[in-house]
């Protein structure tokens, strides 16, 4: 049997704010181990007792990335796969079974269900690499940015079947475990917001990446940065070295997997 290793990084995060998320996974077969990473300090994590939950206390708040790489490094070798969960999705085991069955039979790094909201609104998780006016534009011109995001989100394609994307949504990421291990995790130079776009882009390159439009996921999705300004200045501080790291205007990798992506939609 295919085994998974999921983390959940918390941060002031109530065990109701986490319920639909831990419901949904304790009740997968596959599923041998939810570890619980605190960056902060969760009396209620601490005290949680359930033979799949392992709790672990991080070095503090160094980040998203930081929190998940606490798992991998100590986890993610136990397992076929390891699942990088945020702490508010949900979703029906039998859909996830199948979206196991169909990673353990592709030799691919990283997977991705369809992500919808609640009300069935799909999120667009399979993405192309942003270039920096992608991301800037949905920050700062909406109706600018609602025209890229047709390119951008490949709004304008029929995706009813699995795809390769270099970009794929960091909510809900299914990991081949020695795929991730190789890549050395997250990069912990992003405290939170784009480590997910740096990640999937490594792998993609590295392993391959694909969606897989036939299961689906909740994702709450609150979207803080467009509403609160200390996100919103981390999330423009993490765009910044992202593209110092990649490239800004240049950037050959980006151009290479996104003209990857466009040709097997054609």
């Amino acid at each position: 049997m295919v085994s998974v290793i999921a983390s959940i990084v918390l941060y002031k995060h109530s065990y109701l704010d986490l319920k639909p998320t831990l419901d949904s996974l304790l009740a997968t077969p596959s599923l041998s181990k939810v570890i619980l990473v605190d960056n902060d300090e969760s009396t209620w994590a601490k005290s949680f007792s359930h033979s799949k939950v392992v709790y672990v206390k991080s070095e503090g708040n160094f980040g998203f990335g930081y929190g998940h790489n606490y798992a991998i490094k100590r986890f993610a070798q136990d397992a076929d796969f390891f699942l990088v969960c945020n702490p508010d999705i949900s979703f029906d085991m039998r859909q996830f079974e199948q979206l196991i069955e169909f990673a353990a039979s592709r030799p691919e790094g990283l997977f991705l269900p369809r992500i919808v909201y609640a009300n069935g609104e799909n999120q667009y998780g399979a993405r192309l690499l942003p270039s920096p006016l992608n991301l800037f534009a949905r920050r700062f011109s909406p109706k600018y940015a609602e025209i890229l995001d047709h390119s951008f989100l490949l709004k304008d394609f029929n995706l009813s079947k699995a795809i390769f994307a270099p970009y794929l949504h960091g909510c809900f990421m299914l990991f081949r475990s020695e795929a991730l291990i190789a890549l050395g995790g997250f990069d912990e130079r992003f405290f939170m917001y784009m480590e997910d776009v740096d990640i999937s882009r490594r792998c993609a390159d590295n392993f391959g990446n694909v969606y897989y439009p036939f299961v689906q996921v909740v994702h709450a999705h609150e979207q803080g940065s467009y509403k609160n300004p200390i996100l919103l200045k981390a999330h423009l501080k993490s765009a910044w070295q992202y593209f110092w790291k990649w490239g800004w205007c240049y950037d050959s990798g980006r151009r290479r997997m996104n003209s990857r992506c466009f040709e097997q939609l054609k």
